[in-house]
This record gives structure tokens, sequence and C-alpha cells, in this order.
């Protein structure tokens, strides 16, 4: 019973002493309104233009998912499994998981450390006696044992905001590594998507060259009816037969682009490259609507790259507040209370409680804290030059966009044109030659103009779907942490 009123005595003070340590936290709380604080001098705009080369719609938006407006669920399938299963997103991620463990090392400081000790020991002493004829049997050996249990505290005063400026530089990075990650899935589905449509160009120029060599073939076989009638010459014979392979060589290197194409696609998909990705669709899907570009001042908020930039920046702001706070004193607390006996029945008889402050400042150190105020403010300005390039570059990978998305649809046009006069071309030097009012090079030439034509259609078409998407990619969006 006495045991239990001494424990409870005990408690008591323990819960004084706490008490005290923790008016001294407080105090440290009001102390920080002395926290320094980064440079407000905010970031020059000189970076945006006023607006892109075209001009923004009033009703368009920019679309969030923009493949959703090519209208296959087949692509929609294939970047969800780009975003669920490729191998850099997923390093990224684990990236982002490192800063955000630092971020909360560095705020774990803002917390009291706390530790329980306890021990356990024995020492062992022997007492010689006085005259040598007394060694014999009067030295006595002494036996001490000592049982301790407690706790311990320590805690820095931030007076001047050093921890808390750490933990705001780490928080900015671990906010710039998650905006890293999705600007990594911004340009994997960009990726996917242009690689799903090289794979759907790429097996219609297999189809193209199939019809194109069947055409080749059966007007051969005209021109060979025709020289045993004597209406054609063996010369004609061969240039058909020449005509017939050109196309015929062009196969083995469509094939190997298809095959190098899912190769690409099923190595975004976190799959081996010969995985069957079960691709279905033939045909180019048709050109969605063209996408508002906004204002250059809306990537600020819709491209992630260029939020990791300013969340750098800021982070190195915090840096410099650390690092100029480093050079003022400091106040460390520490505590302790703690039992001590030399007998275990009795450890909770004896009781110790400490608690003290120090204070630190920096007297001589070589410079070594302004030093590294120095380096703080450069790694600011450096952060500073990056922010503004990732700016310029955000707006220049829409503006390059834009004038190519143009320019492209211009170039089809007017290969779609030339292919019109081309086929009519080809009937007119087939007309003449059945009337025997041409030689056959004409129609040749007329048939290889035709076919090459139709290949590069094709290949235009898919060019300005890519292009699309590089706007698309521009543009950045809000999709990214969304889909992950």
């Amino acid at each position: 019973m006495r045991m239990a009123e001494r424990i409870a005595g005990d408690s008591r003070r323990m819960h004084a002493a706490t008490a005290a340590a923790a008016v001294l936290v407080l105090a440290s709380a009001c102390c920080s309104c002395l926290s320094l604080k980064p440079a407000s001098d905010g970031v020059s705009d000189q970076f945006l233009p006023p607006e892109f080369g075209r001009e923004a719609g009033e009703d368009a938006e920019h679309p969030n998912r923009w493949w959703e407006d090519f209208g296959s669920e087949e692509l929609s399938r294939l970047i969800r499994d780009c975003l669920a299963g490729n191998l850099t997103l997923a390093a990224a991620e684990a990236r982002f998981k490192q800063a955000a463990a630092v971020a909360r090392k560095a705020g774990a400081v803002l917390v009291p450390e706390v530790s329980l000790t306890s021990g356990a020991g024995v020492t062992r002493s022997r007492q010689e006696a006085g005259g040598a004829s007394e060694r014999a049997d009067g030295d006595s050996t002494h036996t001490v044992e000592d049982y301790s249990l407690g706790l311990a505290a320590s805690y820095e005063l931030d007076l001047w905001g050093r921890v808390r400026s750490g933990r705001r530089s780490a928080l900015e990075l671990a906010g710039a590594s998650r905006d890293d990650m999705a600007a990594a899935a911004m340009s994997l589905a960009a990726q996917t998507a242009d690689r799903w449509l090289r794979v759907i160009e790429q097996r219609a120029q297999l189809d193209l060259l199939h019809r194109q060599i069947e055409t080749n073939r059966a007007q051969l076989e005209l021109i060979e009816l025709r020289r045993r009638k004597g209406l054609a010459t063996a010369l004609d014979v061969y240039q058909q037969e020449q005509v017939a392979a050109a196309a015929e060589a062009l196969v083995p290197l469509a094939e190997g682009s298809l095959e190098v194409s899912r190769h690409a696609l099923a190595v975004l998909l976190g799959k081996p490259p010969r995985t069957d990705l079960d691709i279905m669709q033939g045909v180019l899907p048709d050109m969605p609507d063209a996408p508002s570009p906004g204002l250059p001042a809306d990537l600020l908020a819709r491209r992630p790259d260029v939020r990791a930039a300013w969340r750098r920046l800021e982070s190195a702001g915090w840096e410099v507040a650390a690092a100029r706070a480093e050079r003022l004193p400091a106040i460390r607390i520490t505590g302790s209370a703690s039992y001590r006996a030399d007998e275990l029945n009795t450890v909770f008889d004896n009781w110790l409680v400490n608690l003290a402050a120090g204070l630190t400042a920096p007297v001589v150190d070589g410079r070594r804290r302004r030093a590294e105020v120095d380096r703080t403010a450069a790694l600011r300005d450096e952060r500073l030059a990056q922010y503004g390039q990732a700016v310029l570059t955000a707006v220049r990978e829409v503006e390059d966009a834009l004038v190519q998305e143009d320019r492209q649809q211009e170039h089809l046009a007017a290969l779609e044109a030339q292919l019109r006069y081309a086929e009519k071309a080809l009937d007119e030097a087939h007309r003449q030659y059945r009337k025997g009012r041409g030689d056959y090079l004409r129609v040749l030439l007329a048939t290889a103009s035709a076919q090459n034509l139709e290949r590069l259609v094709l290949q235009a078409r898919r060019e300005r779907l890519s292009l699309r998407i590089a706007l698309y990619r521009a543009l950045g969006g809000s999709w990214m942490m969304e889909e992950r």
C-alpha cells in the first residue's frame, strides 16, 4: 500500500515536470513569429506572351482526358494499361514516396524526442585488510547492485524558423516530385497514343501495298497478253515487272516497322515486346475537333513540369531562410525523469527529475554558415532560371504544335489534291495507251506516282493525328493524378 502511494506521489511530481516542459514548448511557439521567411520578391511574368498564335475560342475548352476525343475504346484501354503497368511511371512514383518520406522526416524535428531508458548492473570490489598476516582471511568483497528506469526528452526551440523552413523546403520538393510523376504520366499517355496510331498506319500501309501489288500483277498479265497479240513489246513487260517488284520490295520494311511499333507499345505498357496487345482497329480515327489553347498563363497550372519547376524554386527560397536562421542563436531544452536504487524492490523510492535549457550561438566558424547562405541564394537564382526556361519551353511547345498542325493540314490537302490529279493522269495514260496514242512508259510513270502518293497521303493523315496528340500533351491537364 505504501509502495502504491509513493508511486502515485512520484507520478504527480513527474507530471509537474512535464507541465513545465510544456510551458517552455508553448513559449517556443509564441516565438515563432520571429521566424525568417523566404524573400517575397515575386517572379517576373516576362516569360509569358499575352496570347498564342491561334486564338482561343469563346466556348471551346481544352479536353481533360483528350484520348476519349478519338472515340476508341481500344485506345482508352491501352492508356489505362500504360498508366497501371509502365515501369518508368512506377519508378517516378517511388521517387515521390521517397521525397514524401524525407519531408516527414524533416518535420519530425518539430516534435520533442522522448526515449525510455532502463538499466541493471552489478559492481563487485574487494578490500584488503591492513596487515600482511591478515590478508588471507581478512579480505572483504563488496557487491553493489544498481537498477534504473526513466524517460529522457529533448527539444529545440525553433526561434527563427530554421526547422520549419527545412520542412517547408522538403514539402515543396515532395510536391515537385509528385508533379514529375504527373509529367511522366502525361508524356507516356501521349507516347502510347502515338504508337497506337503508328501501328494502325503501318498495318494500313501493308494492306495498301498488297493491293498495289495485286493491281501491278494484274496489269502485268494484261501487258503479257498484249505482247502475245503483238500489241506490246518485251520492254513494256520488263518495265511493268520492275514496278511490281518495287512495290514488293517495300513489304519487308513495312512489316519490320510494324513489329517495331508493336514492341515499343508493349514496353510502354510494361509488358514483354512480343506480347499480343489485341489491337483490332484497322483504320485511322477521325480527326477530333480542335481544342482551345487558352491563354499562355493557363500553362502555369496545367503543365505539371512547370508546376514542378515552381515548387523547386519555392523550396530553394525556404532553404535560404533555413541557412539564414542557422547563423542565429539556438535554444535546446532537455529533461529527464528517472528512478534509481540499489535494490529492485526499492527502485521507486528514489527519483530524480532534471530540466535544463542551453543556448548555443556561433562565434567563429570560418564563415561556413555565411557560405551556406550564399550557396542557397545562388541555388534560388538557378531555380529561377530553370523555372523561366520551363515556362518558355511550355509556351514554345504549344506554339510549335499549333503551327505544325496547321501546316500539316495544308500539306495533307495539297497531297490529296495531287493524288486526285495523279489518278486522273493514270486513267488518261491507260486510255491513250489502249488506243495506241502513247507508249507504256507514261502508264508506268503515272502508276508509280499514284501509288507513291497513296502511301504518302496515308502517312500524312497519321502525322496530322500525331501532331494533335503533341498539342494535347503541350497543353497539359489535370487528369494525370486522377488516373494514377
